[in-house]
């Protein structure tokens, strides 16, 4: 029995020496801070004055591996010769354009970004930007600015970002604070694929005993956790020890609270490296490290696993792996300054051989980071890729070097599409060019181990020297490469380059999307498919794989073919349907596609005409833009105004195709177009389409979704902060949102206005505004307050009407003192519970006037947030109560549920009443009894939610009314 006790101890001894190896959990919370409109930032141009600190005693990591538990060690080397060189070239980029460049605030950029659905983002250390896919920005602004609502925010540096395609969610991190005191990290995910919607902002602390601080993260993701990994170091900047956070996603992407945070930490490898993990059913999250590059004529990286649940992830080693090619981890003379450029003796600073990114995929790992040749005394950097299986067996693995060592390849970064081929950026250095931005590509179809020549997609301009009074060269730290998650196939690469400089050395960024080839996938379409006989239509090629040749083919066409890849002018002179065909070829080979009856003619079909404006309710003197959205070829156009009151300006006349006009008068204008094709022509007519001098009253705005015009309002916002948005709320009806300003995360002392559209009180008397709004104290005896003004001339000069603030008795808040205030029941706003009526202003004085705007301002003591509703500008002529003038023709309630009542004069014969909506279709036409004074109209739940035109004629009279359906 003894004997047997004695072999159980050994054997778990084993067990736990020679395989996986557990780590144990530190538990806490990250916290959220703030969930932000990104277009409410500060988007700023010039240089910040915030410096990122030099780090002069950095030291490299001690880099260990775990000998006891080597789970894979290549004896020979089994890495083919032929792998060692060029084979073929890499694609050229489909597009390229530049991204942020140096504005002297940092170094080094930190080169990060990421590809979503319809943008980039690319987060650098001095500065973040979004753009769309051509490379037009959208929103820049600093990386302090970016994490303004942050406990501690000052001190950021080393950002990174990653898309979700699973969630369609953007992750991004960025450490705060390099001391153990201030060490933070601050995670953001944004809430739809949109980056300028809104984000969710969370912290946590990385060393809660304060003796640490952490720095250089490296983010993951999988189905359950956000991973970061990353280095605590002592205040000399020396590596203690490596540590792993885990965060519940989900309940990021949901916007929680407080969110699990587990924290691991090991003394073995170096920066550990979770993997993205483009798999939306894996359980567990891989990492990877590198550890000793030379033992015995051995190098070594170590595999790491997270594994159960989200709230209880077990971290263990899995083990070390080996390969008899060894390599030098870092350069030790002149700091690191290693890399050769043109033009210069000082050298680039190379870093050392961390790992840089690994990607999980067909449960395949794909890991990269850069080494040092040779071993025992580097002359230059080469690029190193693994490719493994979840045990740690490598698959294949490879190198992009120049073994006639005259370049360096160095800071890469890897990304492999669904077809698994794979697209490594990095950076290119030589004493023949200047520090330059590249990419090397291996297709699926290639030999394993092998990778196509190097590519330089952005030759540097110069050479570099820039220290900020350190004692290295900063390059780098990293670079970025992604797969675009539209087709899962394409990618975007990221990396610096020397620029040109002005003065002192400069760095620049450079986008490039690349194209895989592949054996051609044909589509293509027509930009029409149904045209009169005798039309023309155009074609464009959509095929996937990198077509080089096409043929196409025009049932009924001239020509009948073609080889252009976006054929136009092809007419079809004669009546009926016609196919299409497309054959789409490569060097690898070739795809057909026919669209049967893909594209018909007619002698008959007329213009079907439609069209818009860019604005419906304008001042007086002011422009509005149409534009044509009329199908089936259309030629030539004709525009009618009624009144006739308008100029055409801009060039335009009324036979342009989208005109621009200038309403002269205030006054409802309807609108006609005729449109004419090879066949004839069409027309349609708009009635009092636009609101010229505003609209007119009663005028109601709910900010519901189906009848709030975002185009109609202006908000102003000098500080490019926080400012009015639309809010869901509860306790006002019709409908859940409200506009509102979040004051809690904003500066004390700054004004924001909500501008309403010009409005028409012509023929006006006895105005009034109403309005609800709800508001609570966060502090006594500070106050939030509103100020409402008054503009006679479309906002040029402005009236203050209106201004208050609570005191403490109820006299604008509409809640009791409190914290955190969000109104969700009837009681949370004016009139219905605690403290304030409701606000109602008369505004007689502008009576008869036109282009008026309301303007709501706020100024921020940083309280609780303050939201209206339900605005209301009416006079008390349109109600059956309040008829002043017995020869007018009525319509009351106005505006109305659905139902309504219209009054006739006593000596008005009418024999016809129509109801019009905006499209100019008649929804209801009625015969009326000439002796009928008092006509009901019922309610009718096809008639949707608007403003129509109600048409009361007889022999001698004809009389229009606005009225407003609800």
């Amino acid at each position: 029995m003894k004997s047997l006790t004695i072999a159980l101890i050994l054997f778990f001894y084993l067990l736990t020496n020679n395989f996986a190896q557990n780590y144990e959990a530190e538990k806490g919370k990250a916290h959220k801070e703030a969930r932000v409109s990104i277009l409410t930032k500060k988007q700023i141009k010039p240089s910040s004055t915030v410096f990122k600190r030099p780090n002069k005693n950095w030291k490299p990591e001690k880099w260990t591996f775990s000998k006891s538990n080597i789970i894979n060690q290549e004896e020979i080397n089994t890495r083919s010769k032929e792998s060692y060189g060029p084979t073929i070239a890499s694609p050229v980029p489909d597009t390229s354009f530049a991204g942020l460049i140096d504005n002297g605030t940092s170094i080094p950029p930190d080169v990060n970004g990421a590809a979503g659905p319809n943008h980039l983002m690319q987060t650098l250390n001095p500065q973040v930007r979004i753009t769309d896919k051509s490379g037009n920005e959208l929103f820049t602004t600093s990386l302090s600015n970016w994490w303004e609502p942050m406990p501690g925010n000052g001190g950021t540096f080393d950002p990174k970002i990653v898309y979700d395609p699973y969630q369609n969610r953007w992750i991004m991190i960025t450490p705060s604070g390099s001391t153990s005191t201030t060490s933070r990290i601050y995670v953001c995910v944004s809430t739809t694929s949109n980056p300028l919607d809104d984000w969710n902002f969370y912290w946590f602390d990385t060393d809660t005993d304060n003796i640490l601080w952490f720095d250089y993260p490296n983010l993951g993701f999988n189905k359950k956790w956000i991973s970061i990994g990353g280095i605590m170091r002592n205040s000399a900047f020396e590596a203690v020890e490596f540590v792993v956070f885990t965060l519940d996603k989900n309940a990021a992407f949901n916007g929680d609270d407080d969110i699990s945070l587990n924290k691991f930490t090991t003394n073995l490898g170096s920066a550990i490296v979770p993997a993205f993990t483009y798999d939306e059913e894996e359980e567990n999250l891989y990492l990877i490290s590198t550890g000793d590059g030379n033992d015995n004529g051995s190098g070594y990286i170590n595999l790491f696993t997270l594994s159960g649940t989200t709230v209880d992830p077990v971290f263990e080693l899995e083990g070390s792996i080996g390969i008899p090619e060894p390599w030098e981890n870092w350069s030790y003379e002149n700091h690191g300054d290693f890399l050769p450029q043109l033009g210069s003796s000082e050298k680039l600073n190379s870093v050392d051989a961390r790992m840089h990114t690994m990607i999980f995929r067909n449960n395949k790992l794909w890991a990269v980071h850069h080494i040092y040749l040779p071993a025992d005394d580097p002359t230059y950097t080469a690029i190193q890729w693994w490719n493994l299986d979840t045990n740690g067996v490598i698959l294949e693995r490879g190198r992009i070097e120049d073994e006639n060592q005259e370049y360096s390849y160095a800071f890469p970064s890897i990304a492999v599409n669904a077809n698994e081929d794979v697209l490594i950026g990095h950076g290119v250095f030589s004493d023949n060019i200047y520090a330059s931005a590249g990419y090397s590509y291996k297709d699926h179809i290639d030999e394993p181990g092998s990778m196509r020549d190097v590519h330089i997609y952005k030759e540097g301009l110069a050479s570099y020297y820039k220290t900020y009074g350190g004692d290295r060269n900063r390059w780098g730290d990293y670079s970025s490469v992604s797969v675009d998650p539209v087709d899962d196939i394409d990618f975007w690469a990221l990396h610096e380059y020397a620029e040109m400089p002005t003065g002192n050395s400069i760095w620049g960024t450079y986008w490039a999307f690349v194209k895989p080839s592949f054996i051609p996938v044909v589509d293509f379409e027509a930009d029409e498919i149904l045209i009169p006989t005798g039309e023309t239509i155009n074609f464009s090629d959509l095929s996937l794989g990198v077509p080089t040749s096409w043929e196409w083919s025009f049932e009924g066409g001239t020509p009948a073919t073609s080889s252009m890849q976006n054929p136009g002018e092809i007419l079809f002179d004669q009546e009926g349907s016609f196919d299409v065909t497309l054959i789409a070829s490569n060097s690898l080979g070739s795809d057909t596609l026919t669209k049967e009856n893909y594209i018909s003619t007619s002698t008959s079909i007329l213009p079907d005409v439609e069209f818009t404006s860019d604005i419906t309710a304008v001042c007086t003197g002011k422009e509005v833009k149409f534009t044509d959205l009329s199908e089936y070829s259309p030629i030539s156009w004709e525009w009618q105004f009624d009144p006739s009151d308008i100029t055409f300006v801009n060039g335009t006349d009324k036979y342009s195709q989208n005109p621009e006009v200038v309403f002269d008068e205030a006054n409802l204008y309807s609108v006609s177009l005729t449109v004419w094709n090879l066949n004839g022509s069409s027309s349609i007519t708009k009635f009092d389409m636009i609101s010229a001098g505003g609209y007119t009253l009663p005028y109601i705005e709910s900010f519901e979704e189906d009848s709030y015009k975002p185009d109609d309002w202006l908000i102003e916002n000098p500080d490019e902060s926080v400012t009015w948005e639309l809010e869901n709320i509860g306790g006002t009806s019709p409908g859940n949102q409200a506009m509102g300003l979040q004051f809690q995360s904003y500066l004390i002392g700054k004004y924001d206005r909500l501008i309403s559209p010009p409005l028409n009180f012509t023929g006006s008397t006895d105005v009034i505004l109403d309005l609800q709004h709800a508001y609570a104290n966060k502090y006594m005896p500070i106050s939030d307050s509103l100020n409402i003004y008054i503009s006679p001339d479309c906002g040029i000069t402005w009236e203050k009407v209106f201004t208050a603030g609570e005191d403490g008795s109820g006299s604008f808040a509409t809640h009791e003192l409190t914290e955190n205030f969000w109104p969700e029941i009837s009681s949370d706003w004016c009139a219905e519970g605690w403290g304030a009526d409701c606000i109602s202003l008369n505004l007689d004085n502008w009576e008869f006037m036109h282009d008026i705007q309301i303007a709501f301002e706020t100024y921020s003591s940083i309280g609780n947030p303050l939201f209206i509703d339900n605005i209301s500008v009416s006079t008390t002529l349109s109600t059956d109560e309040n008829i002043k003038n017995e020869n007018e023709i009525l319509a009351f309630p106005n505006p109305s549920n659905g139902s309504l009542s219209v009054k006739i004069p006593e000596n008005m014969k009418l024999d016809e009443l129509l109801l019009i909506n905006k499209l100019g279709q008649i929804v209801l036409r009625k015969k009326i009894d000439p002796n009928q004074h008092l006509i009901n109209i019922e309610e009718d739940a096809t008639r949707t939610k608007g403003t129509y035109l109600l048409v009361v004629r007889g022999p001698e009279i004809s009389k229009n009314i606005k009225v407003i359906l609800f």
